[in-house]
């Protein structure tokens, strides 16, 4: 009885040992294939499970998949079950290699399955049968890269055009890019593409439909030969068949296809060196130019905007503005750039406006003289200057309804001095000679110096409190002027996040501007110890004084750093914090 029960244990321990075996395994459609071909791989687990990793697949290209696949079904009593992960993999070279080990976890337990070898082989002739879908396939698809110019000027735009053909008895379901084009030696900006669009051509003569996948604007940085890269797509083809069905129709098969625009190359040239301008920085296009005031005629007080705008077609951010010459006595601030550009194929169109803020420190007649600025034009392969009209800026005193001004006119009144026509008549050649005794102090010119004193430094100390209000004025003026700016700044900035340069560009201008005026900086007072130490004085909390150095950091860190739009939220916030706390602050300069 006891030896019964002993081995119905051991039966029982043998069906669970079996029954809970994980089949976790690696199948290949071909161990050997040419370097033109693909292979299909699957990773097949018996037990339903989690968290699968696939491996690396090195020194080959995934052209499809991942895809799962579950299969479960009852025969006679006894459940099947099987989940299956499949590849589509493509080599990248000639060799012997390995598909390394996947690894699955089902039941708390991580199951791996065994690495195994595929050859790889020089590619194989192409099928020539005209009904294998893979003839058909490549017969007719063609993906093209048409060139706007084979032969440009540097920093000539050149538009790269991607067209997938497809014959009219062929159908494509998708695709997916496998590798995108590299564009060494270009300045380069994709052109939206709102819809694809099936349209009607030919190819090599032969009627074909085809669509516009991408468009980029090139402008080349070198001279000589430069080369684009390919474009590379794998598609899913729908491509007929010889095979009808019942009904009639054809039969169409589907199968993957690989296509490539093929490597182009561009011929640059470079820029004439006769009759090249002085002032010429690299502009290459068709523009206009031109100088703008919004104000002619202000007080002393007041500010104007000066704004250069360029405008027209060519390569816009990629040459220098344009220097104004401006009096020493004009107090300028760092211009607010508006860029309304579009990108098309013929070149970046639009206009682009530096905007500068001036504070006149001194009345008078200003002319804001005659700027120039050139621009190659390879239409007509000549450079071209264009002249600016000069500008007449006519700043009077302050407001003549403020009392500071007619006090002034009170004071020059009072001390305008009359010059009597004998005025030397009073000098004798004689010696006059006085008393002993006599007082000689008394109508004296000492004695009149004396007792008209505590007038002449009553009227000194009102010049004086006069000269100091009219100065804090001013002062204050200019810091509400740079508030201003500093919060149109801001509210640009917040419309900027998501787009990180011109976002944190935004940010340092907004806070360099604001520091120069509330601190009473100079350009060379600019330098993080300074300001650091400017602040302390201030007795600004260090917590607040970290806010802006963090953020400041944040800007020179821009161009290298991955930053995503909540770290630029932050950085605005915290931008703004700063500046609101530092208006709470007196400042003791």
């Amino acid at each position: 009885m006891l030896r019964n029960k002993f081995i119905h244990i051991i039966v029982f321990l043998i069906g669970f040992s079996a029954f809970s075996q994980v089949n976790f395994t690696t199948k290949l459609s071909k161990n050997q294939l040419g370097l033109n071909e693909r292979v299909k791989v699957e990773f097949s687990v018996d037990k339903d499970g989690d968290n699968f990793i696939p491996p690396t697949f090195e020194n080959f290209r995934i052209v499809g998949g991942p895809s799962q696949s579950i299969r479960n079904s009852w025969i006679n009593g006894k459940r099947t079950y099987s989940k299956t992960y499949s590849y589509f993999l493509s080599p990248v070279e000639k060799g012997s290699f390995e598909i390394g080990q996947a690894s699955i976890e089902v039941d708390g337990e991580i199951y791996k399955t065994l690495p195994v070898t595929i050859i790889v082989t020089s590619a194989v002739d192409k099928p020539t049968n005209p009904n294998d879908p893979n003839y058909i396939a490549d017969k007719k698809i063609h993906l093209v890269a048409e060139l706007s110019n084979k032969s440009p000027f540097i920093n000539e735009a050149v538009s790269v055009t991607y067209k997938l053909y497809v014959s009219p008895d062929t159908g494509v379901d998708n695709w997916r890019e496998l590798e995108a084009p590299r564009y060494a030696n270009f300045w380069s900006n994709n052109i939206d593409i709102k819809s694809l669009n099936v349209q009607n051509g030919t190819y090599k003569g032969e009627p074909y439909r085809y669509v516009v996948l991408r468009r980029t604007l090139l402008y080349p940085q070198k001279t000589g030969r430069l080369k684009i890269e390919p474009l590379t797509l794998d598609i899913s083809v729908q491509v007929p068949s010889n095979r009808r069905d019942f009904f009639g129709n054809l039969i169409s098969s589907s199968v993957n296809k690989t296509v490539s625009a093929g490597s182009s190359f561009i011929d640059v040239k470079p820029l004439p060196i006769d009759n090249k301008p002085n002032d010429f920085s690299g502009a290459v296009g068709d523009f206009n130019f031109e100088i703008k005031s919004d104000k002619k005629e202000l007080l002393i007080d007041e500010a104007f905007q000066l704004s250069l705008i360029i405008s027209g077609n060519g390569n816009f951010n990629l040459f220098e503005d344009p220097k104004i010459s401006l009096p020493s006595s004009l107090e300028v601030y760092e211009p607010e750039k508006i860029s309304n550009v579009s990108v098309r194929a013929g070149g970046i169109r639009g206009k682009v406006s530096n905007k500068f803020t001036i504070v006149p420190n001194v009345p008078g007649k200003y002319t804001i003289p005659q700027t120039k600025f050139s621009f190659f034009n390879p239409q007509v392969e000549e450079y071209v200057t264009i002249y600016s009209d000069p500008i007449y800026i006519d700043v009077e005193g302050f407001n003549k309804n403020s009392s500071s001004d007619d006090n002034t006119k009170e004071l020059n009144k009072t001390n305008k001095i009359q010059l009597a026509q004998n005025q030397f008549a009073s000098f004798k050649t004689k010696t006059k000679f006085s008393k002993i005794g006599e007082n000689i102090f008394f109508n004296s010119t000492a004695y009149w110096l004396l007792f008209l004193s505590p007038f002449l430094i009553c009227i000194i100390i009102i010049i004086f409190v006069k000269f100091l209000k009219i100065y804090n004025s001013k002062k204050i003026d200019k810091l509400k002027i740079a508030k201003g700016l500093t919060q149109k700044l801001l509210v640009e900035s917040k419309g900027l996040i998501g787009n990180k340069e011109k976002f944190y560009e935004s940010i340092d201008k907004a806070l360099t501007t604001y520091l120069k005026s509330k601190l009473n900086l100079d350009n060379s007072e600019l330098n993080n110890k300074y300001i650091r130490s400017r602040l302390q004085q201030m007795k600004v909390e260090k917590n607040i004084i970290d806010l802006l150095f963090n953020v400041l950091e944040n800007c020179q860190l821009a161009r290298y750093t991955p930053l995503n739009i909540e770290a630029m939220s932050e950085d605005y916030e915290n931008a703004k914090l700063f500046i609101e706390q530092l208006e709470k602050v007196k400042n003791e300069k």
